[in-house]
């Protein structure tokens, strides 16, 4: 079964500074964390297209549409250009047109010719095409990433992008203003599709979201509950034990004052300094999202079951010695030591150069800005049902925000970001037609996205036994009845959305 870890994730600053340090560019490997840890910043991007992807299609075509920077400011007049991809493949005169709406990461064809989404454009004769997000990939408006520059990064002017460019693609490149529009996105990309449709109904005729977050939170504490729900489910009992029984051992040994023997077991590049909380914070969820990365790596679920076999071996006496054993093991090959000071790893966050690797590839400091400014989703261990130590809290996330974007973010800014989005997009009661939302079981963002919803030519559904992005992929022999079920009730959904088919070989 396949996964993203979830930017919502699908995030939250820690974690985005976490990728950066994980993926090894231009930093020294013996202040590098784990790699890997870019698994689970993507969580709330859902499932990504696979990296280095190229076009199998030669009708995939390469554009650039000009925007404005400000769409909500008559007086400012500057504009940029964003790229986008489209496709006439499987076109026939008077189809529609299907979106698939790009989130955070560089402009790819992967889910415009490889997807459920794909196939279903294919039975109804569309014309396809995909955007680039403002502030990814070539698509720049301001010339570098300053906390000034980013007051653009706003979801507000994203749908406007997004709309303005729909119009342009009706009238100019389809020749057809009056072609129906349905939108599909995975992860952030599906939350923008379905809001589209709710503030452009005259505009977009339907819109699927998979494993779409809508729900902005600061404490996003359901993920680590919903990660050790899946380790009991795919892995064991035994395992979520270990786990626990690990985090909080090391909880009591660092409240103890015993840091030389954790520093010793995880080989922290300097000891823990119990009297800086957000280096101890930071420790805790860098363990923890070193460990949820290893049970994720490439999207492949399985893997779970592979990490909890080396967790629960006999071999360990103590989940703290399996834990820390199997952590060094895993990440020998990438660095020497476990970096924890909170200055080196915030210095990442801050790099304001738009070509910086970190912003090239992660988006690192542009998604940051958007989580601390407008949805949270800040990891926390603050609920007992999880399985990660209570050690991780809203006051790291608070300082990372502050520390990368200015002193103006304040706790109360922070929240009334988080209020405003929920309040201008209607959170899980959005009131919207026209619309799907599909979540796998297994998915920890099912817990911010829509899983139960009625509503006119409206509905969600959760596929047991599922996780994040699944449901998007081509129908497959390998498909579970409930997940087939899935995929036929999101191509029952669009075909209603659009009228009559248009195509003659619809079962």
């Amino acid at each position: 079964m396949k996964l993203s870890s979830a930017s919502v994730r699908l995030a939250a600053l820690l974690l985005l500074a976490v990728i950066v340090v994980a993926s090894g560019k231009s930093i020294d490997k013996i202040r590098r964390l784990p790699p890997g840890i870019e698994r689970m910043f993507t969580r709330k991007d859902g499932i990504r297209p696979p990296k280095g992807y190229v076009s199998q299609s030669p009708r995939t075509v390469e554009g650039r549409f000009t925007s404005r920077v400000n769409h909500f400011d008559p007086q400012n007049r500057d504009t940029f250009e964003f790229n986008y991809l489209h496709n006439d493949q499987y076109y026939r005169q008077g189809g529609p047109l299907f979106i698939v709406v790009g989130g955070h990461y560089p402009v790819n064809p992967y889910f415009m010719e490889n997807s459920h989404f794909r196939d279903v454009a294919a039975l109804e004769g569309a014309w396809l095409a995909t955007n680039e997000h403002r502030y990814f990939g070539e698509s720049y408006p301001t010339e570098d990433l300053s906390t000034e520059n980013l007051r653009f990064m706003r979801t507000e002017q994203v749908l406007f992008d997004l709309i303005e460019w729909i119009d342009f693609l009706k009238r100019e490149v389809m020749g057809d203003p009056n072609a129906r529009v349905i939108l599909h996105g995975v992860g952030y990309g599906g939350s923008l599709a379905t809001w589209a449709r709710q503030r452009f109904p005259n505009i977009i005729d339907g819109a699927w979201g998979s494993s779409a977050p809508v729900r902005a939170t600061t404490n996003f504490e359901e993920f680590a509950v919903e990660v050790g729900n899946i380790i009991r489910e795919r892995g064991s009992d035994q395992c979520y034990n270990r786990i626990f029984q690990a985090f909080h051992t090391a909880e009591n040994l660092i409240d103890a004052g015993r840091t030389e023997m954790i520093s010793e077991m995880f080989n922290t590049c300097d000891p823990v300094d119990t009297d800086n909380p957000l280096e101890v914070e930071l420790f805790f969820f860098a363990m923890m999202f070193s460990l949820e990365a290893a049970m994720v790596e490439d999207y492949d679920i399985e893997n779970i079951g592979r990490v909890c076999d080396a967790l629960t071996d006999d071999e360990f006496g103590t989940g703290l010695e399996a834990l820390s054993a199997f952590l060094l093991d895993r990440y020998a090959d990438t660095r020497e030591c476990f970096d924890l000071s909170f200055e080196n790893f915030i210095r990442y966050l801050t790099d304001v150069d738009i070509n910086a690797p970190a912003n090239v590839e992660f988006g690192l400091r542009q998604a940051g800005y958007q989580d601390c400014t407008e949805f949270g989703y800040f990891e926390m261990t603050t609920s007992p049902d999880q399985p990660f130590g209570t050690k991780v809290t809203y006051d790291l996330f608070l300082a990372e925000c502050q520390a990368a974007y200015g002193d103006w973010l304040s706790k109360d800014v922070v929240y009334e970001g988080v209020r405003l989005t929920n309040f201008h997009f209607g959170a899980t009661d959005p009131r919207i037609t026209n619309v799907l939302y599909t979540n796998g079981e297994l998915d920890p963002l099912r817990a911010v996205s829509i899983t139960e919803y009625t509503n006119l030519l409206a509905n969600a559904r959760v596929t047991p036994g599922a996780f994040i992005g699944q449901d998007i992929q081509s129908i497959s022999g390998m498909d579970s009845e409930e997940l087939l079920e899935t995929k036929h009730m999101a191509e029952q959904y669009i075909t209603t959305w659009l009228g009559s088919p248009i195509s003659p070989f619809r079962k």
